[in-house]
């Protein structure tokens, strides 16, 4: 389970945004430069709680929502760059001989991959207000 502590800065709606500060095992860290490129980084939370303005919190990803957004990031689009590549060289074969089948199949991989981004990003805007994949705020503390 991934776990955050940080500052409540906004509340309202049943949502939060959450001020995280930069921890010392960032330091050391050689991707923190993405993960928390500032001293302080700003998370929108689910505020189940009812957490206000001000006050310290937790926050957590459950393990299962980290997966499944894994899954759907990187999973998905490897699996269909692979089988369009493989089909992609299948069809140009029998379409247009051995000259070029190998640019069309990845041609029509990266297209298809590119597609695929573009269908997630949509299934996400059209989701983010169920708040699927939001960490959200399980203890306030004192």
């Amino acid at each position: 389970m991934m776990e955050e502590e940080g500052i409540v800065v906004e509340a309202g709606g049943g949502a939060a945004k959450v001020r995280i500060d930069k921890k010392s095992a960032c330091e050391g860290c050689s991707a923190a430069f993405i993960c928390h490129p500032k001293e302080h980084d700003y998370v929108d939370v689910v505020n189940h709680i009812g957490a206000s303005a001000g006050q310290k919190v937790k926050i957590e990803v459950r393990p299962e929502v980290y997966v499944k957004a894994s899954v759907l990031l990187y999973g998905v689009p490897i699996l269909v760059f692979l089988i369009v590549a493989v089909v992609g060289k299948i069809v140009s074969l029998r379409l247009l001989g051995e000259r070029y089948s190998d640019l069309w199949a990845f041609g029509a991989a990266c297209l298809f991959t590119v597609i695929t981004f573009a269908v997630i990003i949509r299934y996400h805007r059209e989701n983010r207000r169920a708040h699927t994949y939001e960490p959200e705020i399980v203890q306030i503390l004192e």
